[in-house]
């Protein structure tokens, strides 16, 4: 049975003083923030986990590119929201889903009974105004493969965008950061909205 380790208060200030040294190292060499209307070529939907560097792994410079993360690359109403600013306001038309190996959200019996041990279900459902049910589930832990489930939320995009956006065209990519190597593997060259899931799936196999 898993615990939940105690709150480390020195731990938590000495984390805030190396943020503050980190950003005044971060000033003296600041050159100013880019344009953000305009500049952006896509939209990149990614893991929080932090060993990933969305920019460096892209090769591309603030400004180029927006990033929405959260846990596992998921599609889920608040990546939704962010993603459609992104597609209408800042007239982004291409979406990247980037999943990544050894990703955490891959169903763990361990994982999701610390996750249960320190939720409060009611108050959170309380909080939210509904139930949810499945609390693992609803927290998106999935037991599919790392490339299947990149590819399974560029498909949901790929069906739902023409659906939400009609007669605006967005393409959505799906791809693999490898945490070991560094390498982006593509997994879906695009899925076009035009194209049903059978398609997409062809496009993978081949």
């Amino acid at each position: 049975m898993s615990t939940t380790p105690p709150f480390d208060e020195a731990g938590a200030d000495l984390f805030i003083e190396s943020v503050m040294r980190g950003n005044a190292r971060w000033m003296s060499r600041y050159r100013g923030s880019p344009t953000v209307n305009g500049s952006a070529k896509a939209v990149v939907l990614t893991c929080m986990d932090s060993r990933i560097p969305p920019l460096e792994m892209l090769g591309l410079e603030p400004g180029e590119v927006f990033i929405i993360r959260n846990a596992g690359n998921a599609v889920t109403p608040d990546s939704l929201r962010s993603l459609l600013i992104c597609l209408t306001v800042m007239e982004c038309r291409k979406v990247l889903v980037v999943g990544h190996s050894r990703c955490g959200m891959r169903s763990s019996g361990d994982l999701d009974e610390r996750v249960s041990e320190a939720v409060d279900q009611r108050a959170l459902e309380s909080h939210l105004g509904a139930e949810i049910g499945d609390l693992s589930r609803w927290l998106g832990f999935h037991d599919r493969s790392e490339e299947d489930w990149a590819i399974s939320q560029a498909r949901e995009l790929g069906r739902l965008l023409p659906r939400v956006m009609p007669g605006q065209k967005v393409r959505v990519y799906a791809a693999l950061y490898d945490l070991d190597d560094g390498r982006l593997e593509m997994l879906l060259p695009s899925v076009p909205e035009q194209e049903d899931d059978h398609i997409a799936h062809d496009q993978h196999e081949k």
